[in-house]
């Protein structure tokens, strides 16, 4: 991770809400949130229709590292967060700031509040060795034992 990323790690404490997203938080998240890509994480923007950025970050994580290449795969890995509800603690308004999603394949992938308009959202991989990662897998196993 870049020491610009670690700075910016740093100034963002993230929480994960002790209880999931209810029902009503659900329905309202699939109604009014989007997912959007961001050309930082994107080394093609393929059928995200992003143009890449003048300055790439080189410390951000990329989709096409985790084989999210299509907007339709981005866009079910967010409705997959939101159904999964977990959430963190901050938020703007109604919205979380961030949401998780582990993927079939073990892959733990954030959503962060933050866009071109209200109730947007942009997504990454996390790195397995970024110390989230666990934590998010760990509370994402968590989720689905009764």
């Amino acid at each position: 991770m870049g020491r610009r990323a670690t700075r910016a790690r740093r100034a963002t404490e993230r929480r994960i809400r002790s209880t999931r997203l209810t029902e009503p938080e659900k329905a309202l998240l699939r109604a009014q949130a989007c997912y959007e890509g961001s050309p930082y994480h994107k080394r093609n923007p393929g059928d995200f229709g992003l143009t890449p950025p003048a300055a790439p970050r080189p410390d951000a994580t990329l989709c096409d590292e985790t084989r999210v290449l299509e907007l339709a795969t981005a866009r079910r890995l967010f409705a997959e967060a939101i159904d999964g509800g977990l959430a963190s603690e901050a938020g703007t308004g109604e919205f979380p700031k961030e949401l998780w999603v582990v993927g079939t394949d073990g892959q733990v992938f954030e959503a962060m509040y933050g866009g071109s308009r209200a109730g947007a959202y942009h997504g990454y991989p996390i790195r397995r060795s970024d110390p989230w990662f666990d934590v998010v897998t760990r509370a994402w196993t968590a989720r689905e034992e009764p």
